[in-house]
């Protein structure tokens, strides 16, 4: 199913599958230049599937436990034959790695432990625009001494947002990323970063305050947005909180306006969170004409 929705946004596209794919895809053995970390371990989602991009699976020691789903959809097969991991302490002594990325929130008894080992812990910062995944992406490629395929990654990511920056519309839609039991991503988000992208105005970025906000479903629906997003971490069956999105009125209120998302490149900031860009403003394409008639 994972497999079949990535061929299809490809085509809906125009794209290759490469670009959903990066640089993930499975790479033939290669010598590591001296200098080169070894045996990385990944100990956050968002750094397990850059470091999969940037190196072969031969030089990862473990990622989480959590990578698998989103793997599946964007870049089927690249963990396969790789350990993983829970973030625990004494998998850093049993994996034995000589370089951990980690979250700014690591434990201070894993920073410690790291230490001892001899295993350079870095704290890799989470990314709320394209400039961060431009910097973090470069980080982490000079970090595991990819630094060219990481300029890989920019550069297919900036040809996508310039291909969008040729395309903006003249009347921007407005559209909110809504669910019935989350925060409403607003200004400083990587979420609103996306909507601007794809030539969308963000609705949340309007309210109050920074970052998240929330509304419930009648102050929803009295703000009458063009569409409605839902993230999804998967492709296949509804979460609950994507049930509890499913309300009859929202259902009735939006018919046809409401658009589905890769939940996990809105979270994680990585050089493909441009195709959610892309895919997103080819819905807004597709969406009825005029506002929402109610």
């Amino acid at each position: 199913m994972k497999r079949r929705w990535a061929l299809a946004v490809a085509a809906c596209l125009g794209l290759p599958l490469a670009a959903l794919s990066g640089a993930g895809s499975p790479k033939k053995a290669e010598p590591v230049q001296a200098g080169k970390p070894r045996h990385i371990m990944s100990i956050d989602l968002c750094n397990d599937l850059l470091l999969m991009m940037l190196v072969p699976k031969e030089r990862i020691a473990s990622v989480t436990y959590l990578a698998h789903d989103a793997v599946e959809v964007l870049m089927p097969g690249a963990d396969a034959g790789i350990a993983i991991n829970h973030g625990a302490a004494e998998e850093v002594v049993s994996q034995k790695p000589d370089l951990i990325l980690a979250s700014p929130w690591a434990t201070p008894v894993l920073r410690r432990l790291a230490s001892k080992v001899d295993a350079p812990l870095v704290e890799i910062d989470s990314a709320n625009s394209f400039a961060d995944i431009r910097r973090i992406t470069r980080q982490i490629g000079d970090l595991v001494g990819e630094p060219e395929r990481a300029g890989a990654l920019i550069a297919e990511m900036d040809r996508k947002l310039a291909y969008l920056e040729r395309r903006r519309p003249a009347r921007p839609v407005e559209v909110v990323a809504w669910s019935a039991t989350n925060g409403v991503p607003g200004r400083g988000t990587l979420t609103d970063e996306i909507i601007r992208t794809a030539g969308a105005v963000n609705l949340a970025a309007r309210l109050p305050g920074n970052n998240f906000s929330s509304f419930d479903i009648e102050e929803l629906l009295a703000a009458r947005p063009d569409a409605v997003m839902r993230g999804r971490a998967t492709y296949d069956d509804l979460s609950l909180g994507d049930a509890a999105s499913e309300h009859p009125v929202i259902r009735r209120a939006f018919k046809g306006r409401q658009i589905s998302y890769p939940a996990f490149l809105h979270t994680c900031g990585l050089p493909q969170s441009a195709d959610s860009a892309l895919q997103l403003h080819a819905a807004l394409g597709k969406l009825p004409k005029g506002r929402p008639p109610w």
